[in-house]
């Protein structure tokens, strides 16, 4: 007879309800694994070649040659992979093939989403942007625009944007059809083109539509972003200027460089946003200066008071803008 672990397979082809065409194979592994009915059984007497499991009809035991390997006729191997490989062939590989669709058809579709624009043309053009109070907020890296913006956000009502926050969210997310080329230009210590900030900052500002006031804050870094943010957006009513000499911007930025974690803040990037600064972005401050509309908050002294004199400053202005010195939060 044959062993437990045979009787099993054996009793598992017998009961399976196979295909017609796979019974032929089916019973020709049942021969295979099953000894021949003895002659006092009934049963021819099994000649010299007959299978047995683990013994040929000449009474050699398991591990000769003659027809055997390991003990299992090569058909009965041969015979059992044939099964796996059309279980493979049949279940797993077109499983396989449709779940390799479905996650490319996802795919497809997340980046057709995300490629939309987050506002029709019709929604940019009905927003009320001409009232809104826009604040632009400059000054070399380093300067402390970020951190004194939080604090006005707590004392007048703004709405903080930050233009290079909202470009490294932009960078990050996995769907952006810009975050490789925004990810050089920041690394390179380069401005992004002005298209995809303005529309960064434009949505930010639709996304908060109870809110009239906006710090926007790093933005524009260039003569040319300025005006092309005043011409499809709304008019800057003053520019918060925080002045710092180069020395302590550097002092600054390595220092904040240990612990930030920002890819822009070590000696080479800083060196190329200097540049980038002195060359593009101060030159925008002189031309809103010409205009009367730059406020200069200087950076020397201590924390406290830079932010006592931009409090100051921007007091005034509300003043002069006719309007409250609310105190609220974004």
């Amino acid at each position: 007879m044959f062993s437990p672990t045979r009787s099993v397979l054996i009793r598992s082809l017998q009961a399976a309800r196979a295909p017609a065409h796979r019974a032929p194979l089916a019973g020709a592994i049942v021969r295979l694994y099953s000894t021949p009915p003895s002659a006092a059984e009934g049963g021819d007497k099994p000649k010299i070649d007959q299978l047995k499991m683990g013994q040929t009809g000449s009474g050699k035991k398991k591990g000769s040659s003659t027809g055997l390997f390991f003990g299992f006729h090569p058909f009965a191997i041969f015979a059992s992979l044939t099964l796996v490989a059309s279980g493979y062939l049949m279940i797993v590989k077109p499983f396989l093939e449709w779940n390799d669709k479905t996650q490319s058809e996802r795919k497809d579709k997340t980046k057709k989403q995300a490629a939309k624009p987050a506002y029709t043309k019709e929604q940019v053009d009905s927003f009320p942007f001409s009232k809104k109070t826009v604040v632009f907020v400059l000054g070399g890296p380093g300067s402390g625009k970020g951190t004194n913006s939080e604090k006005l956000v707590d004392d007048f009502g703004f709405v903080h944007l930050s233009a290079g926050d909202l470009l490294r969210a932009e960078q990050k997310r996995d769907v952006s059809q810009y975050g490789e080329l925004i990810a050089h230009y920041i690394r390179e210590g380069l401005i992004v083109p002005h298209e995809i900030t303005i529309g960064l900052l434009r949505n930010a500002m639709m996304d908060r539509p109870e809110c009239d006031r906006f710090l926007i804050d790093g933005f524009p870094r260039n003569l040319v972003q300025a005006k092309a943010f005043e011409d499809s957006v709304c008019q800057a009513q003053k520019v918060l200027y925080f002045e710092c000499p180069e020395a302590v911007l550097l002092e600054r930025l390595l220092n904040r460089g240990k612990t930030s974690g920002r890819s822009d803040d070590n000696i080479e990037s800083i060196k190329k946003r200097f540049n980038t600064y002195f060359n593009d972005s101060k030159p925008v401050i002189d031309a809103y200066d010409k205009d009367g509309k730059v406020i200069t908050v200087s950076c020397q002294g201590s924390m406290d008071d830079v932010y006592k004199n931009a409090h100051t400053q921007v007091t005034q202005l509300f003043k002069d803008l006719d309007q409250e010195t609310k105190t609220g939060s974004s």
